[in-house]
């Protein structure tokens, strides 16, 4: 695991956790709107760079997240957000934290597939994440691209609206990546067998989950419900899984700033 950062090691920390496939360059079109006022801390996640590390689990990387804060004198965060497949390291990253004593402000999470699928199911798409894996492995960045432009798991996921996945896409294939076994395995148990840890109603107060109506993500919204009945549930119309943060990168970071504000005030931690 490697960190980028932005903005003044001083300000109050947040924490932006990317998705499957990214890397931290792919929260810095939102998260450099938020470095005025904020020490920005990006992650990039295990097996997703060219560090030589494995995705493993998403334990495993909450316990690297809260030793790099710990290490760093950072005792509390202002805003813990994840994407995608980041929401649900995002929410280990929380249980986590809290163990540690690190206060956290608000924890905002985005798009997160937070399912528990039956074995065959996750089999299944481990068949599909290393299919769409295979295209990152090579050096031509337009032909990569192009083919998970038409991968049938993103489009899929995307929708009518799979168009809108191209700033990212093309992102995320700017360079050449290979993505092991392990790594894929780990992708499949973080996505499709997230355990929900146990939170106090105070904490679930301050837990935001993001979802866009039409995205299939948002399928796991029940489940989230039931777990955490005291967390705010939002959803946007318009836009692919995660869309809001691809297309205007500044409107999402004025809607982390809002949630921010609202949040962190009540608790005086800003």
């Amino acid at each position: 695991m490697t960190f980028e950062t932005l903005g003044n090691i001083g300000s109050p920390a947040v924490v932006l956790i990317h998705g499957m496939l990214c890397t931290a360059k792919d929260c810095v079109p939102f998260g450099k709107y938020l470095a005025d006022e904020y020490f920005v801390i990006m992650p990039t996640l295990d097996g997703h760079g060219r560090d030589g590390t494995e995705l493993v689990s998403a334990d495993e990387e909450a316990r690297k997240i809260a030793d790099y804060l710990a290490e760093n004198g950072i005792k509390r965060l202002a805003l813990l957000q994840g994407s995608s497949m980041g929401a649900e390291v995002a929410l280990a990253v929380l249980a986590e934290l809290e163990t540690r004593g690190i206060e956290v402000g608000c924890t905002f999470f985005d798009g997160g597939p937070f399912f528990d699928f039956i074995p065959p199911k996750r089999k299944m798409m481990y068949k599909v994440f290393r299919k769409l894996t295979r295209a990152f492995d090579t050096d031509d960045p337009e032909k990569a691209a192009d083919e998970l432009m038409n991968n049938g798991f993103l489009k899929f996921v995307g929708g009518k609206r799979t168009e809108q996945f191209r700033p990212m896409i093309e992102s995320m294939a700017s360079e050449r990546r290979t993505f092991s076994d392990t790594t894929v395995q780990g992708m499949v148990d973080v996505c499709y067998h997230c355990a929900l840890p146990i939170f106090g109603w105070e904490t679930q107060r301050r837990m935001v989950f993001f979802f866009s109506k039409e995205e299939p993500a948002r399928k796991s919204m029940a489940r989230l419900m039931k777990a955490y009945p005291k967390a705010k549930y939002r959803a946007i119309a318009g836009y692919p899984h995660c869309g809001l943060q691809v297309n205007k990168p500044r409107v999402y970071a004025e809607l982390l700033g809002f949630f921010i504000n609202e949040i962190n005030s009540c608790k005086g931690m800003i």
